[in-house]
């Protein structure tokens, strides 16, 4: 046996051993997952599941949001259509930052000059 537990997902591990999580850390859990562990009988159980579902929700959003992502997550090449919608996301984010950065920049602009012709 190579000492690493086989079970549950890589993030619920430090090191290679279980993690046992402070109150806090559970307390902090709960409010994100809007769940109630306190009275369960196995509290870091239910932390590892927490745990485990927001690391499923994560890699599903981005299965949503990243072309490439599936397929370099299963060790896979990206497929030419794939790396052109990643392409082209990546080009219209940038389009959309600079946008934002020029409307940012005018609203300064508006306010200075209004606040100028008060003085």
């Amino acid at each position: 046996m190579s000492g690493h537990p086989t079970t549950g997902t890589p993030n619920l591990y430090e090191d290679g051993d279980a993690h046992n999580y402070s109150r806090e850390a559970i307390h902090d859990q709960q409010r994100h997952n809007l769940r109630n562990v306190e009275g369960a009988e196995d509290q870091q159980r239910a932390m590892n599941e927490m745990l485990s579902e927001n690391t499923q929700a994560q890699i599903e959003e981005r299965y949503k949001t990243d072309p490439v992502y599936r397929a370099t997550i299963h060790g896979n090449k990206p497929s030419w259509g794939a790396k052109q919608d990643a392409d082209i996301q990546a080009e219209e984010a940038e389009m959309l930052r600079k946008k934002q950065e020029k409307a940012d920049s005018m609203a300064s602009k508006k306010l200075e000059h209004k606040s100028a012709r008060e003085h």
